[in-house]
Parts: C-alpha cells; sequence; structure tokens
C-alpha cells in the first residue's frame, strides 16, 4: 500500500480548508496509508540564527557536525525523512495576506535541503531529488483572486515552485472567494470536493 504524508495547517474555528482537508483524508484513508502532520499542533523551526547558519553549512557540504549541532537540525531532518518516505504528499492551508501562512513556509524551508530532496553540480546545475513522488495542494482563499486584475496572491505559484525544485510533480486545488462570495459557498466548497474526489480516483486506482 502507498503512504501518503498529509500535512494541514488548518488552527482557525470553522476552517473551510480543514472540511476540504477532511474530505480528502476520508476519500482516501482506506486507499492508502496516511501519515498525518499538523503543523499547527507541530510547527517547523524557524531559521533562526542557530539552525539557519548549520542548513547554510549542510548546504555547502559539511556533513562532520557535533552532537549538538546534529540536534539542532534534527527537526528540519524529521521533515525531510517524513517527506522521502511517502509516495505523495497533500498539503492543505489558508491565503494569509496574499501568500503562505508562516507555518507552512518553515515546513518548505526544512524540507528543500541540499542532498536530501535536491542536489547541485556545477557540470549539470540544480537537479530535484523526489521525482517518484506526487503532491497535491489544497488551499483556501476568502478572496477570489482569479477575478482581480489588480490584486495577486502568491501562494499557489510558491509552494508549486518548491515542489517543481525538488523533482515534485504538484496539482493543486483551489477554493478561492469563500467570503467575498458568501452566497456561492457551498458552490465553492462542492466544486472543490468533487476535485478532490477525481484526484483521489486517479492517485489510488487499485
Amino acid at each position: 500500500m502507498t503512504k501518503t504524508l498529509v500535512i494541514n495547517y488548518t488552527p482557525r474555528n470553522g476552517s473551510y480548508t480543514k472540511i476540504l482537508f477532511d474530505e480528502f483524508v476520508k476519500l482516501a484513508k482506506e486507499k492508502t496509508k496516511l501519515i498525518h502532520l499538523d503543523l499547527a499542533e507541530t510547527p517547523p523551526d524557524l531559521l533562526l540564527v542557530e539552525n539557519l547558519n548549520l542548513l547554510m553549512e549542510w548546504n555547502s557540504g559539511k556533513r562532520d557536525f557535533s552532537e549538538s549541532e546534529l540536534s539542532l537540525l534534527s527537526n528540519h531532518h524529521g521533515y525531510i525523512n517524513q517527506l522521502l518516505q511517502a509516495d505523495n504528499i497533500v498539503v492543505a492551508f489558508p491565503i494569509y495576506n496574499f501568500t503562505l501562512p508562516a507555518t507552512v513556509k518553515a515546513w518548505i524551508d526544512a524540507i528543500v535541503v541540499s542532498d536530501k530532496t535536491f542536489s547541485f553540480r556545477p557540470e549539470i546545475g540544480f537537479k530535484g531529488l523526489c521525482t517518484d513522488k506526487k503532491a497535491l495542494s489544497i488551499i483556501v482563499s476568502g478572496f477570489d483572486y482569479s477575478n482581480s486584475d489588480d490584486v495577486n496572491e502568491y501562494a499557489s505559484s510558491t509552494i508549486k515552485q518548491n515542489f517543481d525544485f525538488i523533482g515534485i510533480t504538484s496539482k493543486q486545488i483551489l477554493a478561492f472567494g469563500v467570503d467575498q462570495n458568501r452566497d456561492q459557498l457551498d458552490s465553492i466548497l462542492n466544486k472543490a470536493k468533487s476535485e478532490i474526489k477525481d484526484l483521489v480516483d486517479s492517485w489510488f486506482f487499485n
């Protein structure tokens, strides 16, 4: 049976993102082994002075770290190992202030690491090391950016770029306008649920 890492950041009471995340879990739980990661309960370490500099040393090729240094890196490496052990990754989160919540960005920063999820060689450049995996991003926004010419969101492009960079083919299900178009809320959520069902059926067809 395949393994699917399901990641959610859904701390808000009445979260529409949680509704859609739970829909995926309900449809997929009998078809794949689910590994749960709640980023609100177990947030990744932010890139602060000590761990940031250790990560930069890692990305530069250093591997002879002390036990205390490896302990500081263990949070990042734990998230990487979760990712590497999964066949599929599902990330569900809302858009805050036009982009990813900080905790979701911290997860991305934890998993994009040299010689773990990507490599670099001067003669060939960057290469993603996770080409055997698929990903889905479930993204919810109160505002409908698709109908705006002067306001943009950067969450969907940011997470797609990072998945692309580490070699993961990804899809997105966007539920935009849940606050702006409250009279269409049921339609927006039902459309997203239908897309989730279609994806579950295509991923887990056996």
